[in-house]
């Protein structure tokens, strides 16, 4: 079953059928009643040959993999459009929405249709140069669903409302298609159509594009039938059931001269279940309703805790350490500003933990500057704490270059934090064929399911132009540059304009998959004055320049977000309060601060963010969209043990005072997939990276920070081994090394890749150790490690099962056998796990207290051949 659809599930926002169904995936139908309209038109694919994936915008994207040939990947697009009809400027309507789509549209859009695009790679001579290409596309089509899934007699078999449609192609100046189409007998087959109105309309174009010359590209439209006689109750898009089952199958035939045969592939995309043409169990089930969505939850919040050495300057506010802990414990992830003393930012991760604990709540996790030294002033310092409760797969600190400050600012160097956190997709358990063939429950993290965060905290001083100004303007720019160097998967190390690294900068070695395919978000006190709900941008000028292209630029429409109508265009998601006062979203309080404040939100200024970075904009679909439609709660909060007495009305009355001068931003949003992940094809070859990516010493909470390094991160594969030593000492608390080991070429001796049709078995293995002042310290990192020091019960091990895509934790090295013997499963890369698997492991050693959280990574890296 697909991620997102056993969260859906374990969530009970699915009915129990979809427990058991092989294969669901949610296609929200695009309605012109609800999604179009002359000044927003919709987009629909025109079935020109030509897959323009704009076209397809309001559906979603598939890999084909033809887990037989290997070959390059094809790609699959469905689009499926509602009963509503259309007019003739709701959609396809004047100039193409977004770029790639043909300027010559059919219009008006086509009512209850599905589009099917597909684009093929061609076979290849031994030179390089493309051929033509020819082959069989299979569609089959489940008009009851319903009846299939509730396993009604007979479903289990082509019934005569469900169809089979049948296209031959060959390209090139002889090439032909013809395209069959034909109806269940009732039994375990297909007959012909007994008479032309049995049809589902359908119509197929195949082309050569010279602007694609690698792809042959494939389009269906297909009408949904509501009554097919002498069936009626047909079901696509009646409003009670709304399914439809499909599978489909893309067998190439052999080309003279190729050296491969390519543009293999099936959907549903399950090597060890292709669809079967007399089995409607194993087609997919489009369910015909709206995205699944992945919550998230982001707190923004300045706190105004002032340094202890400059006692002269109050803090914003009457909460401390413990009262702010007690604010945000139960959030999910929060961009805390102003704690500018490092030991007071371990007091608040210990507090907040220590209150989650209380109530059997996992801890937080957080990414922050410590130190050794409590009474270090709070020089070259963010400031900023960045807690999640959900996994931090990656982090970073990076502080502003300390020219870029004006004023009392350039006593610290500001920055902005990064931590890459886990959706609540990553972790949600898959079942996954163990190969004695029962089910059992992955433990891995999907490092595909995540979301990049940043917490800032700018320059202050004045909104109108001068120095203060120039200073932030500089600090949006230098953010900017840091988000897509995180973005893009690194490194950071480049230290080349316009990303300049700054004092004490802390970041991970090397890179990680991308993030630009999937919205990212930045929490900060901004320092800048913004518009609330309607008011017009206009009149915010240093708001305009902030979000404008010169700096963050995040004001412009991407392609996919011109042509989809499903999803939010939202940059800036604190502006409109969803209380009952749209304009109640003010956050700097002032600095005499009480309970009268909590009416008066529309007056004040808004400086505290939470903004919106767009996947990066392509002619492609991203990862992940945004959902409709984000909403904000902006309140202030009070500290019920300090108040203060003031007159009003002639008498004296008593106040609670603010904890902050800052109001507290909180906004819930929720992302959808509209791209489907390639899963590992054993026919083809691979390269494996094995790393650690996290160490966190779990035994100095405040304090800080242990010496690490490690003299041992191994890999054994396809007969070769590589041991990699990092003995460089990296200091902090919690640290993100990545140090790491993989196949292929740029190793310095012999370590090759994993060929196509690998059958063997990776071992992988890693030693965590910290420098002391007498031996050094060799931690423990997995559960069922103790006092012994041997590497098999302090050091994580892991194998991969090429045969069976299996990944498992097991006993060690000691013999041969402990390689083999399991302690957790992992997952499978037949699930997905595209961009790699994580697993976190605690060491438990009660005598020495050398204890350790390590994150290890394994990554499955398709390799692309001729």
């Amino acid at each position: 079953m697909q991620r997102g659809t056993f969260l859906l599930a374990l969530a009970s926002l699915l009915p129990t059928w979809a427990v058991a169904a092989p294969h669901v995936t949610r296609l929200p139908p695009q309605d012109a009643a609800v999604h179009c309209s002359p000044g927003e038109p919709c987009t629909q694919p025109t079935t020109d040959g030509w897959v323009a994936p704009m076209e397809y915008a309001d559906g979603k994207k598939f890999p084909l993999q033809d887990y037989v040939n290997g070959g390059p990947n094809g790609e699959l697009y469905l689009l499926v459009s509602d009963n509503a009809e259309y007019t003739s400027e709701e959609c396809n309507f004047g100039m193409p929405e977004a770029g790639g789509i043909p300027s010559v549209q059919t219009n008006p859009c086509l009512s209850q249709t599905l589009f099917i695009g597909m684009r093929l790679p061609r076979p290849k001579d031994a030179n390089g140069n493309v051929l033509e290409a020819s082959g069989l596309i299979d569609v089959w089509l489940d008009a009851q669903r319903d009846a299939t899934i509730g396993s009604v007699p007979g479903a289990s078999g082509p019934r005569s409302e469900d169809r089979h449609l049948r296209l031959r192609y060959s390209t090139g100046p002889n090439g032909n298609i013809t395209l069959s189409q034909r109806m269940g007998n009732n039994a375990n087959g297909w007959v012909a159509l007994s008479a032309p109105n049995q049809a589902w309309a359908t119509t197929a174009l195949v082309t050569t594009p010279s602007a694609d010359p690698s792809r042959v590209h494939i389009e269906f439209s297909v009408k949904l039938r509501t009554s097919v006689p002498p069936i009626v109750g047909s079901e696509p898009l009646s409003s009670a059931v709304r399914k439809l089952g499909l599978g489909l199958q893309s067998a190439p035939t052999m080309t003279g001269g190729a050296t491969q045969r390519v543009g293999g592939g099936t959907f549903p995309n399950v090597k060890n279940q292709p669809p079967s043409e007399t089995l409607t169990a194993t087609w997919e089930t489009l369910e015909l309703r709206e995205h699944i969505p992945i919550p998230l939850s982001f707190t923004m919040w300045n706190v105004g805790q002032m340094p202890d050495a400059t006692f002269w300057v109050p803090d914003g506010g009457s909460g401390e350490i413990d009262t702010v802990a007690a604010k945000i414990y139960k959030k999910e992830v929060v961009c805390i500003s102003e704690i500018w003393m490092s030991h007071e930012r371990g007091e608040l991760v210990e507090k907040v933990n220590e209150l989650r604990a209380a109530e059997s709540l996992p801890p937080m996790q957080a990414v922050t500057e410590l130190n050794d030294d409590i009474f270090q002033p709070p020089t070259e310092t963010t400031g900023l704490v960045l807690l999640s409760s959900r996994q931090i797969l990656e982090g970073g600190i990076h502080h502003f270059p300390s020219n870029m400050c004006t004023g009392s600012d350039c006593m610290q160097d500001k920055g902005v934090i990064w931590a890459r956190i886990a959706t609540p997709a990553a972790t949600v358990p898959v079942t996954v064929m163990e190969d004695t063939g029962l089910p059992k429950l992955s433990t891995a993290t999907d490092y595909g399911e995540f979301v990049d965060v940043f917490c800032t905290h700018v320059n202050a001083g004045e909104n109108t132009p001068g120095p203060d100004t120039d200073a932030r303007e500089d600090q949006f720019f230098d953010i900017m540059a840091y988000v897509q160097q995180v973005r893009k998967g690194g490194p950071l190390n480049a230290n080349t304009f316009p990303y300049l690294l700054g004092d004490n900068d802390i970041f991970p070695q090397g890179t990680w998959p991308s993030g630009l395919d999937r919205p990212a978000f930045l929490l900060g006190d901004l320092n800048t004055i913004g518009p609330k709900a309607t008011e017009a941008d206009s009149n915010f000028s240093a708001y305009q320049d902030m979000v404008g292209p010169n700096y963050l630029d995040i004001s412009e429409r991407t392609e996919f977000e011109q042509a989809n109508s499903f999803f939010s265009e939202s940059r800036d998601l604190a502006r409109t309060s969803s209380g009952s006062d749209p304009m109640a979203t003010g956050t700097w309080l002032t600095s005499t601060c009480t309970d009268l404040v909590s009416d008066q939100l529309a007056g004040f200024d808004r400086l505290d963010y939470v903004l919106v970075f767009p996947p990066a904009n392509t002619l492609e679909f991203p990862a992940y969209a945004l959902l409709k439609e984000p909403t904000a709660s902006v309140e202030p909060h009070f500290d019920p043990d300090s108040g203060i007495s003031l007159e009003v009305g002639g008498s004296s009355q008593f106040f609670q005072q603010c904890l902050s001068d800052h109001a507290m931003v909180d906004v819930d949003v929720s992302l959808t997939k509209v791209k489907d992940v390639v899963k590992y094809n054993p026919a083809k070859p691979h390269r494996i990276e094995y790393a650690v990516k996290q160490v966190t010493d779990l035994e100095t909470e405040s304090g800080c920070c242990a010496d690490w390094f490690t003299p041992r991160v191994h890999m054994t594969a396809n007969g070769f081994f590589r041991e990699n030593a990092f003995l460089g000492i990296v200091e902090d608390q919690t640290i993100y090394p990545n140090w790491r080991v993989q196949t292929g070429p740029d190793n310095p001796t012999q370590f090759p890749d994993l060929p196509a049709n690998f059958t063997g078995v990776v071992n992988m293995t890693s030693a965590i150790w910290e420098e002391d002042v007498g031996p050094n310290d060799h931690y423990d990192s997995i559960p069922e490690g103790g006092s012994s020091l041997a590497v098999d019960d302090r050091d994580g091990h892991f194998s991969f099962f090429a045969s069976s895509g299996l990944v498992r934790r097991v006993k060690g090295e000691s013999s041969a056998n402990d390689w083999l013997s399991g302690l957790e499963l992992m997952g499978s890369f037949l699930n997905g796990y595209e961009n790699g698997m994580s697993l976190e492991t605690e060491g438990t050693d009660h005598d020495s207290g050398d204890n350790a959280r390590v994150r290890h990574f394994i990554q499955l890296k398709e390799l692309e051949t001729p």
